[in-house]
């Protein structure tokens, strides 16, 4: 995979930006700096999946988090924020999400989501220590007065005072809005105004009661106000600059942010003499912006230089030698090896941090026996192994999602399109719902494989995909207006409006009444636990859901299996001279083996590239003695 196109999949929509204002209570800042929004909602977790070399399946398991556009990627170990123009306003905080990747061809979905939320855990926690260290502790905090009868005697009320001194102790708005910036990068660690600044700063008790004055801080950490009244005009919103990838761009809306990428800024970076050759690295134009710093002569040689250059140990020392406790936690992941079949994996991100564990799925609960396998007498059994574990890995949260998203109807209409080998184009906003609704149909027409272009998620600047004249399953967020131009015959899923449309008239599946009859109780469960599932990211199930997905699994596995069962009793084995055994299917007899009503699809189905491979694999195995 290019390293230019990388950012496309990860952002396939484009990066839509958010302006927040700064208001006293800070809560949408503090709510972005120290909240865990990326477990409470199942948008911001998705998968995409590319074929690479050797038809290898790259899985890019992405993670968004809303971050401040001014604040450098924590990895890099900066506390400095990017560099801010001198006409910008900072009434206004621009946040947008960042996109955590992880790039794997192995499906270990649960381990790679632990992993990055570890990574977001240690980074949600440098920053509130940083909050709390920045907290001056030894101010004056005067004792509770006593109450005695001297009190009450007293003309002056202790009430006054009491509260008087407690509020010179407590501790300064502006303060804890300078705290929060550090926190969040925005301002440097030195430039922090300290504790004894007030935010409120009457001069007048006229000016007491006047809220419309407030003061908060500028780029540079020092005080300047704004009125209320005069943020709302159109000449401060058009000087407000937005300090996006590198460069300034004027603020006409929000969502026009981020559409173009740019280079990142050489961000200063304190290395040690000794790890000089780190330098290349650890800036956030050659590391974490490498597809919009490298020109596309350049992009496919930054994995070579890392590979050569840079093994887990350098970096794991320089890691740890600059105290970034962040990249500690990559390098540590990458070095891992590989567990064996059946065997746990426990990785231990930090020692403050809560150990992974990872149990690899056996070889039996792929649906081998374990002595029978042979890779001399089958080279593909790699292979076999390979798309079984990716079906189990992928059976139980993805049959989750797509049942809480669309109804029974709307699947088997999903299902039919998809063995017949249809043009298949699912739509949906939601990322993390799509991506799970166009993986779902793997595990979901087993032992069938899809043999053609499947991408979950398809980049909208990639559309052109659509005109491929092959078969393909495509998840887009949004319908293009040239859809019926681009793809030949579509079956075309609105996942939101639980609607699928078909430019022809498709034969519906055998035996379709009883097969939407066993399945609907079972539906029925999981589309009962919708409200839990949108409040967790869609790789999270609970027990009633993996309990039933695997109950819909199982009923969708013995269906499809009864739509090949019989090859054997529709085959003819013939040995040659030399003693080898050449199998073929009568074709014929086995659609006339249907009812009548169902002949029209199987017809259907035996000249699709799915059911060729697995007729073929089966009939080697026959020729083999086996099953």
């Amino acid at each position: 995979m290019r390293l230019k196109d990388l950012a496309s999949f990860c952002f396939p929509g484009g990066v839509k930006a958010r302006l927040m204002e700064k208001t006293p209570s800070l809560s949408d800042l503090n709510q972005l700096v120290y909240g865990q929004e990326h477990l409470g909602k199942d948008d911001l977790a998705f998968v995409f999946s590319l074929k690479v070399a050797d038809n290898a399946t790259l899985y890019g398991v992405c993670l968004h988090v809303s971050e401040i556009v001014q604040r450098p990627p924590a990895i890099l170990g900066i506390s400095s924020p990017l560099p801010h123009s001198s006409g910008g306003l900072c009434r206004f905080l621009v946040s947008a999400p960042r996109c955590y990747c992880l790039l794997s061809k192995f499906p270990f979905f649960e381990l790679h989501y632990e992993m990055l939320n570890s990574i977001l855990q240690q980074e949600r926690l440098n920053r509130i220590t940083q909050f709390v260290s920045g907290m001056s502790l030894t101010d004056y905090v005067p004792s509770m007065p006593k109450i005695d009868d001297e009190m009450n005697d007293n003309e002056d009320s202790p009430e006054t005072e009491h509260c008087e001194n407690w509020m010179e102790s407590a501790i300064p708005v502006d303060s804890a809005v300078a705290l929060t910036a550090v926190a969040a990068g925005i301002v440097p660690d030195d430039e922090a105004p300290t504790s004894s600044l007030k935010i409120w700063e009457p001069q007048s008790p006229e000016s007491a009661s006047d809220f419309s004055q407030v003061r908060y801080l500028d780029k540079d950490g020092r005080k300047d106000s704004q009125s209320f009244d005069d943020c709302g005009s159109s000449e401060t919103r058009s000087e407000y600059g937005s300090y996006v990838n590198g460069h300034y761009s004027s603020l006409g809306s929000s969502e026009s942010l981020f559409r173009n990428g740019h280079t990142s800024p050489e961000v200063g970076t304190s290395f040690s003499s000794r790890n000089r050759t780190l330098e290349r690295l650890g800036s956030s134009e050659s590391l974490f912006s490498p597809a919009r710093s490298m020109s596309e002569d350049d992009d496919d040689d930054l994995s070579s230089v890392c590979e050569k250059e840079f093994s887990d140990d350098l970096i794991m020392a320089w890691a740890r030698e600059n105290k970034n406790d962040l990249l500690q936690i990559v390098c540590g992941f990458h070095a891992l090896p590989l567990p064996e079949r059946g065997s746990e994996l426990v990785f231990q991100p930090l020692e403050h941090l809560q150990a992974i564990q990872y149990r690899r799925p056996p070889i039996a609960a792929l649906g081998f026996d374990e002595k029978i396998l042979d890779p001399f007498e089958d080279p593909g059994v790699d292979v076999k192994l390979a798309a079984a574990e990716e079906g189990l890995s992928l059976s139980l949260w993805t049959t989750a999602t797509i049942c809480r998203v669309l109804s029974v109807e709307s699947i088997l209409a999903l299902v039919a399109g998809v063995l017949l080998e249809k043009q298949v184009v699912l739509v949906c906003p939601n990322l993390g719902v799509l991506s799970a609704t166009v993986l779902s149909l793997i595990p979901m027409i087993r032992p069938f494989q899809w043999q053609s272009l499947m991408l979950p998620v398809l980049p909208g600047k990639m559309l052109d995909f659509l005109d491929a004249p092959v078969p393909f399953i495509i998840g887009i967020e949004q319908v293009p207006a040239d859809l019926k131009k681009k793809a030949s015959d579509p079956v075309l899923v609105n996942v939101l409006k639980d609607q699928v449309k078909l430019s022809h008239h498709l034969p519906t599946l055998p035996r379709y009444r009883d097969l939407a009859l066993e399945l609907a109780p079972i539906h029925s469960k999981l589309s009962r636990e919708g409200s839990f599932a949108k409040k967790h990211p869609v790789y999270r199930c609970n027990e009633v859901q993996a309990e039933a997905a695997a109950q819909f699994l199982k009923v969708m596995k013995d269906y499809t299996e009864s739509l090949c069962s019989e090859l054997r009793s529709y085959t003819i084995t013939s040995v040659q001279s030399n003693n080898d055994r050449v199998s073929l299917l009568l074709k014929d007899s086995f659609i006339d083996s249907f009812p009548s009503k169902d002949r029209s699809f199987i017809k259907l189905l035996v000249d699709t590239q799915m059911f060729t491979v697995l007729s073929d694999s089966r009939l080697s195995s026959f020729e083999n003695g086996g099953p």
